[in-house]
């Protein structure tokens, strides 16, 4: 009975505050947007899952990413070729596009595979998948699916060394959850510093700015994919390389757009998408970019590089 009575004595407000407080929970909003836990925590799932792939298993990625993604979004970048597994993920930064959108930069340790060419089987990327593969998502899998193949020694398959790969993911609330809005897309290390986001391009067409600049926009993505960004970098612009990790097949559309109004009339912006294959062939990603371009005396520079947020939800 002392020892109840001390308590009570030392710590009768605290006490007393603890429990009225399980008792008459605050009815106060809570802090507005999203916390910055949250959106790290999805965007190192997205990371993972959009990294993992197997050709004799397409369909299950589809359908995992399909959980991730904003309603009727399209998001899947994968040319469905090659294998690849992706695991330990680490936040290298975020980029708050308002209190309910972000865009999470995550480095993510992926192990890709190539063709097996001793076991004498056929190439497994041009196979359908067989009738022992799970090529979907059951009704009664335990758990939340993920794309990450389930077998590290696969038949007609050799594992190459394990390299880093850093995704931008772009991701905004949609309802009670945070979703993905666009396809993620490969980026460099943003090392220390976040380079300045491009702005949306929402402007009219800019048919022959499109055409007289497309050789060098193709010029810029080779140099990101390489490094060798010396030469196509303006002054001052804060942009880091794939490191080789990919190569670029090809630029698949560029779509200048007009000046704003009152523009400097030497900074001009559009938006490309590219073709990456992943070093060793392990796969090829479709990834889209806003760009930002800089004309210094007679030629354009890249001046920032920005990933495609889509349509907020």
């Amino acid at each position: 009975m002392g020892a109840i009575v001390v308590l009570t004595v030392l710590g009768a407000v605290d006490v007393t505050v603890t429990v009225l407080g399980f008792l008459r929970p605050s009815t106060s909003p809570p802090a507005p947007g999203i916390a910055d836990e949250v959106f790290d925590g999805v965007a190192e799932g997205v990371a993972v899952d959009y990294l993992s792939w197997d050709a004799r298993n397409r369909e299950r990625r589809g359908q995992v990413l399909r959980r991730w993604a904003v309603p009727d979004r399209e998001v899947d970048g994968w040319d469905g070729q090659g294998r690849q597994s992706a695991d330990s993920t680490a936040v290298l930064g975020r980029t708050r596009r308002g209190v309910d959108q972000a865009v999470v930069t995550v480095r993510v340790r992926v192990v890709p595979y190539t063709p097996d060419e001793q076991s004498g089987s056929q190439n497994p990327s041009t196979q359908p998948p067989g009738e022992g593969s799970d090529s979907s998502s059951r009704a009664d899998e335990p758990g939340v699916p993920a794309a990450q193949p389930t077998s590290a020694d696969a038949p007609g398959w050799r594992a190459l060394p394990a390299r880093w790969l850093v995704l931008a993911v772009p991701l905004a609330r949609h309802g009670d959850h945070v979703l993905l809005t666009a396809p993620p897309a490969l980026v460099g290390d943003p090392g220390t510093t976040l380079p300045e986001p491009v702005p949306a391009v929402e402007a009219v067409n800019d048919d022959r700015f499109t055409r007289d600049t497309r050789q060098a926009v193709r010029s810029f993505f080779e140099a990101l994919a390489t490094g060798e960004l010396d030469f196509v970098r303006a002054p001052r612009a804060r942009i880091t390389s794939l490191r080789n990790a990919a190569v670029l097949v090809e630029l698949r559309q560029w779509r200048g757009v007009q000046s704003q109004p009152g523009a400097p009339p030497g900074q001009r912006a559009g938006v490309a998408s590219v073709v990456w294959r992943i070093a060793e062939n392990a796969g090829q990603l479709t990834c889209t970019y806003r760009v930002g371009l800089h004309r210094q005396e007679d030629r354009w520079l890249l001046a920032g590089i920005d990933i495609d947020t889509g349509k907020t939800p």
